[in-house]
């Protein structure tokens, strides 16, 4: 596959966007003997950022007085707009442009590994982070895996997890540090999973698309996330095995790439009660406390364990369980994880503090649509429903709507005995008996000391702050 960065006639390259893994791009490409400039295309270095990669040798402007003459390759990120005035000029004058996770993904084929590890790259709009998670400890019964999401870095061996790192995003470039840290750390991982936004590189020996709903628009509106996805796929080298969400498949025929260019297995999640007969390798129903993964003639029933909602994690079951499966990993196996597995911390987990049943659904990737699900969860238990709700705006890239909390207590906020709103941006929500907390840890210590003026057993606490953890 043609690598740009392998051509002898490219020595100058700009890396525009600096606040999403390009600092970390523009540091590689000066190691093995580019001329970078790095370019703050949203005006958000720092002063230090800006001196330490000028120490480097690597140059900083801004897009205002960036010569795009100067340059033989253009590298950008998927989500910045097409017309911006670089990026016209650019193939005005017929200068390439690569994205930052091409980009990535040649940047790791120039590294002299002595092991490389089988790599998974998981991308997709929901379930990414649990999909990766589910499928690390699947694989770590037989193989050691370093494991990459918005969680943090992790090693898995034997089903047992230790957190190795934290304060990476899942923006592409965040791979090579990852695989840098896996020589410094000293796990010699067999395995390498990552959860990546907004597509794969394309470096993996396996790519995962866990599901395109709740699709929207990036690049300054021209172009759906969706299909920047898909279209990663073709940056695999067709030894690649791909696990894809059956929904996609409409976008493979929009985007012209044959199923027969590169192997995919396909995956659909069934509600049996609707009596749809799914054409897909692999199939997934659910019914109360088990869930029956069907394939080629073959089924395997797995019982879940209580303590979390189960049904929220159905993508994250097949994607993981599929891909265990196309790589050999045993039934046994596959079903011994799924079996003990007990849900992940701020995705629809259950638990108990101080004797009061909390419902965690506070993650990076919360939505308001897993807020009425974690509503409707705790309403199922016909208790009083104390809900914690809002973001933790610094954190995240993309906020929870206010408009669309508003929305909510519109409809909702009947079914919430008491309602304690965090972060700046829900403030001026916070109304009448509605309360205010500044973070996610104010807003859970304020939700349980209400609960403790309650009978335990009378109250439910919902978390749903969109936050890291």
């Amino acid at each position: 596959m043609y690598s740009y960065l392998a051509d002898p006639e490219i020595k100058n390259v700009a890396v525009l966007d600096i606040t999403h893994g390009g600092i970390i791009i523009s540091r590689k490409l000066k190691d093995i003997g580019f001329n970078v400039t790095a370019v703050d295309v949203y005006g958000t270095l720092s002063r230090a950022q800006r001196r330490s990669l000028e120490e480097d040798n690597i140059e900083v402007v801004t897009d205002i007085n960036c010569a795009v003459e100067r340059f033989d390759l253009i590298i950008s990120p998927v989500h910045l707009t097409p017309v911006h005035c670089l990026l016209q000029q650019a193939r005005e004058r017929q200068i390439p442009i690569i994205s930052h996770h091409l980009a990535v993904r040649d940047l790791l084929a120039t590294r002299n590994m002595f092991s490389k590890p089988l790599v998974i790259e998981v991308t997709g709009t929901k379930a990414k982070t649990s999909t990766a998670s589910v499928l690390a400890d699947i694989i770590s019964r037989e193989l050691s895996v370093l494991l990459h999401t918005s969680r943090g870095l992790e090693y898995w061996e034997d089903g047992v997890c230790q957190m190795m790192h934290k304060g990476l995003s899942i923006t592409p470039a965040s791979i090579l540090t990852v695989m840098d840290l896996r020589e410094s750390l000293g796990k010699k991982a067999e395995v390498c999973i990552f959860e990546v936004s907004l597509g794969i590189t394309g470096y993996g020996d396996v790519g995962i698309i866990t599901t395109l709903d709740m699709d929207y628009k990036i690049g300054g509106k021209t172009s759906l996330a969706s299909e920047v996805k898909v279209r990663s796929l073709l940056s695999c080298s067709k030894n690649a095995l791909i696990i894809l969400n059956a929904k996609s498949r409409e976008s493979l025929k929009q985007l012209k790439i044959s199923p027969e260019s590169i192997c995919i297995k396909t995956f659909d999640v069934v509600d049996e009660k609707t009596g749809i007969v799914s054409d897909t390798d692999y199939c997934l129903t659910m019914h109360d406390n088990r869930i029956s993964i069907k394939c080629t003639g073959e089924e395997m029933e797995i019982c879940l364990a209580d303590g979390y909602d189960a049904k929220s994690y159905t993508t994250a079951f097949a994607a993981s369980c599929v891909t265990a499966l196309e790589m050999g990993i045993s039934w046994k196996k596959i079903k011994e994880t799924v079996e003990q597995f007990k849900g992940l911390q701020g995705r629809m987990q259950g638990m108990r503090i101080d004797g009061t049943t909390v419902i965690d659904n506070s993650n990076s990737g919360m939505d308001i649509l897993s807020v009425e699900k974690a509503l409707d969860l705790c309403l199922k238990r016909r208790q009083l429903v104390i809900m914690v709700l809002g973001e933790e705006a610094a954190q995240v890239c993309e906020g929870l709507s206010p408009a669309d909390v508003a929305d909510l207590l519109r409809r909702r906020q009947g079914d919430m005995y008491e309602l304690i709103l965090v972060g700046e941006r829900m403030k001026p929500l916070a109304t009448g008996n509605i309360h205010y907390a500044e973070s996610f840890d104010m807003g859970r210590d304020n939700a349980l000391e209400m609960a403790r003026k309650k009978n335990p057993d009378e109250v439910i606490i919902a978390l749903c702050v969109k936050c890291f953890r």
